[in-house]
């Protein structure tokens, strides 16, 4: 059976519709893989979506990925398909895990949760002409019935799954409005030298503000977390190694790497520096499964960048957020790191901005808590998004606090430039920006650029402006730096290399 897989995501790493890509053609399906790379927040113009409806009409089936904010990209793509072909399109991904039937107003079926046993299912019995309908993991619409269908268990065995689909001879890109055959140079473009994968599935948490939140709770009974073997990990990093020699990094995504046990990933390590011998960088660190005896075995192996969410210090939202750390936990942790400040780069620690229920003590709590943090560090701010299916979604429903899913959180932007410009949201760029140089804002410092008598005389403005005038050398300092790094790359040809920098510092 020929299906077409596409994804419109931002960038080209569509790591659930890779794997899923390489477990249909195990079952001996013809897969082809486009790739149309926009931010949510743009829309396809007429050429790229003839474009895509050239390569899918010989279809047999047609695969959709996207999350909550390409809500609208997936409806365009998919009325223009259904506008010219005759075509069965199934949507999957956390979206339609959580809003299958709003899926279902413009895609013919639905994949709720993990893909790979359900859709190679759905496939089989297509191709035999049997009934479908009964297929666990799918929903459908069929005239104006919605057929649902049960969750089938999650995959507990997950070295059964085949290595990501980079087999790019019939993959397509849009690449400067127009859709081109993907070739080793547009790769290499687009990857930037980075190969991203996931050792472990699952999270243990269920952060009220996050998908896992309610994919957790769809598996009650079941184990959520479930890890590679090290062997799978490490033959995955030799194959992609072997198979595109322009990656120089690895990077392992997921939420969960660190519940790996010590002789896990001490094994690992060894296995790693022997046989791969790239640069690591690992996101998902939290305090309560990393310590400093991983951490320095990882970095021996290669380990240059980690991760770890913080999100809040304030005890009060730290609780609507399910975040069960302590700031102690938080603090030694970032102890931790640090002790390592000179053999990887500067750690993000991730924050949350932008919560309606948080007050100014709570940002202030935050802020105190940040200044006490070692040095250096850099902040990933975001804009709290209210998804669906998550509990903070219901309550911010409560409160009246979305008026309209589509314009109040589908086409809500969460990166940092969208941040409302409040004083106290302003204070964690600036702290960023001392922070990352190394130098860092002192709670002392803090406390003056936070306390309530200054900001009522507006004598904190004078305190900040001077602040923001004195990160100008520190920057200047940087780009220097940067200027002579590039430079030294330029001289010796490493043009894969300096891709990735300019890509990472840019």
């Amino acid at each position: 059976m020929k299906i077409t897989l596409i994804s419109p995501y931002p960038d080209i790493k569509s790591f659930g519709l890779r794997i899923l890509s390489a477990y249909l053609k195990q079952n001996g399906h013809n897969v082809q893989f486009i790739f149309l790379p926009k931010r949510f927040t743009e829309r396809y113009d007429k050429e790229a979506l003839n474009g895509v409806i050239e390569l899918s009409k010989r279809a047999d089936l047609i695969g959709i990925s996207l999350m909550t904010n390409f809500f609208d990209n997936a409806v365009q793509i998919t009325q223009a398909l259904k506008e010219k072909c005759a075509i069965p399109v199934l949507w999957g991904g956390i979206h339609p895990t959580v809003r299958p039937e709003e899926c279902l107003d413009y895609a013919d079926m639905v994949c709720i949760g993990e893909g790979e046993e359900a859709v190679v299912e759905l496939i089989k019995k297509m191709e035999a002409g049997e009934y479908y309908y009964d297929v666990q993991n799918m929903w459908f619409k069929d005239k104006e019935k919605i057929i649902k269908n049960q969750l089938r268990p999650l995959i507990k065995e997950l070295d059964t799954i085949p290595f990501q689909d980079y087999e790019y001879n019939n993959h397509y890109i849009l690449n400067n409005e127009s859709l081109k055959k993907m070739d080793t140079q547009l790769l290499n473009g687009y990857m930037c030298g980075s190969y991203v994968t996931m050792p472990t599935r699952g999270c243990p948490f269920g952060c009220t503000y996050c998908c896992n939140n309610t994919f957790n709770k769809m598996h009650l009974r079941e184990k959520i977390v479930r890890k590679r073997s090290i062997e799978s990990l490490i033959n995955e990093c030799i194959d992609i190694k072997t198979r595109l020699p322009f990656v120089d990094n690895i990077a392992f995504d997921d939420d969960a790497f660190f519940v790996y046990s010590i002789q896990e990933i001490q094994e690992f390590c060894k296995k790693y520096k022997e046989k791969v011998g790239f640069p690591l960088k690992i996101t998902g660190a939290t305090p309560s499964t990393l310590t400093r005896e991983k951490l320095s075995f990882l970095v021996d192996a290669g380990l240059i960048e980690v991760k770890m969410g913080i999100q809040s210090a304030s005890e009060r939202i730290k609780k609507m957020y399910n975040r069960h750390h302590t700031n102690f936990q938080v603090e030694e942790t970032a102890r931790i790191i640090n002790e390592f400040k000179d053999k990887i780069k500067v750690p993000a620690y991730d924050v949350i901005l932008d919560n309606p229920w948080e007050n100014e003590e709570d940002l202030i709590e935050t802020l105190m808590f940040l200044a006490k943090l070692p040095t250096p560090f850099q902040l990933t701010c975001f804009s709290l998004t209210f998804y669906p299916g998550t509990e903070l979604y219901e309550k911010a429903k409560n409160d009246a606090l979305i008026t309209d899913d589509l314009k109040d959180v589908y086409r809500k932007d969460y990166n940092f430039y969208t941040i409302k410009k409040t004083y106290l949201n302003r204070l964690f760029f600036l702290l960023n920006d001392y922070a990352f140089y190394g130098v860092g804002i002192s709670p002392r410092t803090m406390n003056l650029l936070t306390n309530k008598r200054l900001r009522q005389l507006k004598l904190h403005w004078l305190l900040y402006i001077i602040l923001k005038a004195g990160i100008l050398p520190l920057k200047i300092k940087r780009f220097k730096f940067m200027l002579h790094d590039l430079l030294k790359d330029l001289k010796k040809g490493n043009w894969t290399v300096l891709h990735g920098k300019l890509f990472r510092w840019l």
